[in-house]
């Protein structure tokens, strides 16, 4: 029997099928996981929020009518969540939080990722993408991580695909800046130009070693 897609799974937990919504939630919690994993302040964090956003789904699954895709459904819910918690954790709590500039590394308490990489430019991979605006790591982490193209990514989160483009521009270009700024950081380290090929090499390093492939 073909596995039920996303959309009939959570029509059917909508319709009271508990096992459907299981599955849905099976399906998607390491992906869930790996959105939270290197965007919070301590390793403590990624339960709670990967855990707010199933509670988040199972409490308003009602309100989705298919008008977006179940999994774009559920990555808007992670979505606010992440924003939610990076306002509650912003040092300077008073200002309006502009995610295309805010980063990771501007919250209180914010310390080093979690994803322990054997490469030292995986490392730093992984650390500059906590230093670019919010709205750019998300994209290019599930470019990334999840291996998404910019269209698919676009699709995901329910953001034109422009958009997303402009973001993933953006974003790489301050991506290869501070991945080049950390690699030069290292006693007696030359000066680096990272490219786009070099960064896209190191993710899937990454993805092999983490086994998110």
């Amino acid at each position: 029997m073909a596995a039920r897609g996303d959309g009939e799974l959570l029509g059917a937990w909508q319709a009271g099928d508990a096992a459907a919504g299981e599955a849905f939630v099976d399906r998607h919690f390491d992906a869930i996981t790996r959105f939270f994993r290197n965007k919070v302040c301590s390793e403590d964090d990624v339960a709670e929020l990967v855990g707010q956003t199933f509670l988040g789904c199972t409490a308003s699954k009602d309100r989705w009518r298919g008008e977006a895709g179940a999994r774009q459904f559920l990555y808007a819910i992670a979505g606010n969540v992440l924003r939610k918690y990076i306002r509650g954790r912003y040092k300077r709590k008073s200002e309006a939080l502009d995610f295309a500039a805010v980063c990771v590394q501007d919250c209180e308490g914010a310390s080093m990722s979690s994803i322990v990489a054997h490469r030292r430019e995986a490392r730093c991979l992984v650390q500059a993408l906590r230093e670019i605006a919010v709205e750019d790591q998300i994209v290019l982490e599930l470019m990334y991580f999840e291996g998404l193209s910019g269209s698919e990514a676009a699709a995901l989160l329910g953001v034109p695909e422009g958009t997303v483009r402009g973001r993933i521009a953006r974003g790489r270009q301050r991506l290869r800046e501070r991945v080049a700024a950390l690699l030069a950081a290292a006693p007696a380290a030359p000066t680096v130009d990272v490219t786009p090929e070099q960064l896209e090499a190191w993710a899937r390093e990454l993805r092999r070693q983490q086994g998110w492939e």
